[in-house]
């Protein structure tokens, strides 16, 4: 039992819903540090835990709490683990990358797609923030979970930041709206310090001067997802191909729904939201007073969508995991014209996805 309450404590360390490969620490590794009352050690093995050890430690305290159910539903997760393709890029346009950041192994990969399925080009070493877990509010030196865009490149900084510096779009609307997040000033960013130790920064993402450089090579301003996980997630090769024709399909049907909204036909286009909907006008009831006002205005609407990317954000919250779409829209009607990024948050919701909530950038 004394072994369970440590795990106990342990486990607040860890956010669960994350999948690795790799000779890793153990279970067995963290308890020993635990019990030699170690706490630094501890959280240090504890933060670096694979997917399969951290998914056994939670079974194991749900086991404790009698709630067999949902330990069993985990368990059916274990067996999934080594089946190959990462699923935090699930689609890329031709010639363009994804950044994906483990926060647990301190590494980011490259990745491009070859025949529709992702393929790392680089790995490097990368240091996230002090403190772990998904960052909440400002000063907490955490490095926020999500998906991100670069925004700009600066150069001439102070030399703690390196030849350069790449800023993200955090906090997004989510983070904001959705999550209550604070804070902001995310970068991705280079060090003049070459054996700066792991979880050193207070919430960038940091890389020396020499893997900065060989980053920013593959890194185009508004274009190049940034993903920020706990870890590198994976699934079997069948998940992955209907997951991502499941969510291109969405996205075309959101656009074929929003263009027929000029017909007056704004049910199908509203059914496409969650009723947790957040977005810039404000929750999804004052959005849809809000939409039905302007389609009346409409005598057609006509929307391209270009250099489409979906993303897999590596959070699990109360309603599931979060999938974000990036494209280039250019929207066209009788009375406003648009050309920009436009971002859409996805969430499965009783067996169909919604969007939670959409941005421009």
């Amino acid at each position: 039992m004394n072994i369970l309450k440590a795990a106990a404590a342990v486990l607040s360390l860890l956010f669960v819903f994350t999948t690795t490969f790799g000779s890793q620490p153990t279970i067995e590794d963290v308890l020993k540090q635990v019990e030699n009352k170690n706490i630094d050690k501890a959280e240090e093995l504890a933060r670096q835990l694979p997917y399969e050890e951290r998914i056994k430690l939670n079974i194991i305290l749900l086991l404790q709490e009698g709630k067999k159910k949902e330990a069993e539903r985990l368990f059916s997760k274990i067996k999934d683990i080594k089946k190959g393709i990462l699923e935090n890029v699930l689609y890329l346009p031709d010639g363009t990358y994804a950044i994906v950041v483990s926060k647990s192994r301190q590494k980011l990969k490259v990745i491009k797609m070859e025949n529709d399925v992702p393929v790392e080009v680089l790995e490097l070493r990368s240091i996230t923030g002090k403190r772990p877990g998904d960052k909440l509010k400002e000063g907490d030196q955490r490095t926020p979970n999500g998906v991100y865009l670069p925004v700009k490149y600066l150069t001439k900084l102070a030399p703690m930041y390196g030849v350069g510096a790449f800023p993200l779009n955090y906090p997004n609307i989510l983070d904001r709206k959705f999550l209550n997040k604070t804070g902001n000033g995310i970068w991705i960013h280079a060090s003049d310090k070459p054996d700066r130790p792991n979880f050193s920064s207070n919430g960038c993402v940091v890389l020396n001067n020499d893997n900065f450089n060989k980053l920013r090579r593959y890194i185009k301003l508004k274009d190049t997802p940034v993903v920020i996980v706990e870890d590198f997630e994976y699934t079997d090769p069948k998940s992955f191909k209907e997951k991502q024709m499941a969510l291109i399909y969405f996205v075309y049907q959101w656009k074929r729904a929003w263009e027929e909204t000029a017909k007056g036909k704004l049910d199908n286009y509203f059914l496409l939201y969650s009723d947790r909907f957040v977005s810039k006008k404000g929750d999804k009831r004052q959005w849809i007073k809000y939409k039905t006002r302007i389609s009346k205005q409409k005598d057609w609407i006509k929307i391209s969508i270009k250099n489409l990317s979906i993303l897999k954000d590596g959070r699990m919250l109360d309603f599931g995991n979060i999938y974000v779409a990036v494209f280039d829209m250019d929207y066209r009607s009788n009375n406003y014209n648009f050309k920009g990024k436009k971002i859409l948050y996805i969430i499965r919701e009783k067996g169909k996805w919604k969007i939670l909530a959409e941005e421009t950038l």
